[in-house]
């Protein structure tokens, strides 16, 4: 077994809902773990770092020697209005991170970097790797954007471009769907007043993206695209009819315009052959219902 001195991790984004998943089970596992945030550190590992200044970055990757990377920060919110900061933050933040890699001049044994299941939009059923991306929003498209650009250092540095599709848990903002659902359960709340009921998603648990993570690190896998899906896609309707049954509470649902997004894509199932082949069966799949009582709970 790797001494921990041999098993240093960068994370990018590491005081980030998935960052704060990804630390503890990396800790468990034996890794000496750092991040970068790009608000005041907490933590002595933790380092204040704007991932668009480069020689800020650089001053940090250099500080840490990582064998490992895995990047996280980015402009994560669909629903962001600041275009020019997601194409910004999510295609030159990561080139300023892989230049800044290869001026470290050492052998990186992993890099992950993180991009997002928007990228294939509305192309099909069972999304699988071999397909050709069409994204339909500006997310999907800088993430696409930011993998182009990363391909250009597959044969530089050890790279993995994830894929991941939605997932939620424990310490996700309330802006997203699940917690602002959950929120109005354990607040009693008579009415919510939400987007498109008929959205198909694959609502995996953080822990599980967070152990396929750890998981790929390991392997030797490098130099190509993998999703980190379960194959298994809910409505929100299914979401409420559980949390109905958990909370014993009956919620009046009123769907307002301003939360229907324009070219919504209307599923997003994600083929999980090509990841079980790399990392093998996980026994890391949580359902849905205990990830929610565990958020209504906690």
């Amino acid at each position: 077994m790797e001494s921990p001195i041999n098993k240093t991790v960068l994370i990018t984004g590491i005081t980030g809902f998935t960052g704060k998943h990804l630390e503890s089970i990396l800790v468990e596992n034996g890794f000496q773990v750092y991040g970068t945030t790009f608000s005041e550190p907490a933590q002595e590992n933790h380092f204040k770092c704007d991932i668009l200044d480069f020689n800020e970055l650089t001053e940090v990757v250099t500080r840490v020697g990582p064998d490992y990377v895995i990047h996280l920060a980015a402009v994560s919110f669909v629903a962001t209005k600041d275009i020019p900061k997601i194409y910004a933050t999510n295609v030159q933040g990561t080139l300023n991170l892989l230049d800044g890699l290869l001026k470290l001049g050492r052998n990186i044994k992993k890099i992950i970097v993180v991009s997002s299941a928007a990228v294939y939009g509305n192309i099909g059923n069972v999304l699988s790797e071999e397909m050709c991306p069409k994204p339909v929003n500006h997310y999907g498209n800088s993430k696409l954007a930011m993998e182009n650009m990363a391909a250009n250092y597959f044969d530089k540095l050890n790279i993995i471009v994830a894929r991941p599709f939605n997932y939620t848990g424990i310490g996700q903002e309330e802006r997203f769907v699940i917690p602002k659902i959950i929120k109005h359960f354990k607040e009693k709340k008579s009415v919510i007043h939400l987007g498109n009921l008929n959205t198909y998603r694959e609502y995996n648990d953080v822990r599980f993206l967070a152990d396929c993570y750890r998981k790929l690190l390991n392997s030797d896998f490098k130099s190509n695209v993998v999703n980190i899906a379960s194959g298994k896609t809910y409505s929100i309707n299914d979401v409420l009819s559980i949390m109905t049954d958990l909370s014993s509470h009956q919620l009046n649902v009123e769907v307002d315009n301003n939360f229907v997004r324009k070219n919504e894509i209307k599923e997003l199932k994600g083929s999980s052959v090509k990841l079980y082949t790399i990392i093998g069966e996980t026994d890391s799949i949580f359902s849905l219902k205990d990830t929610l009582a565990e958020m209504y709970l906690g």
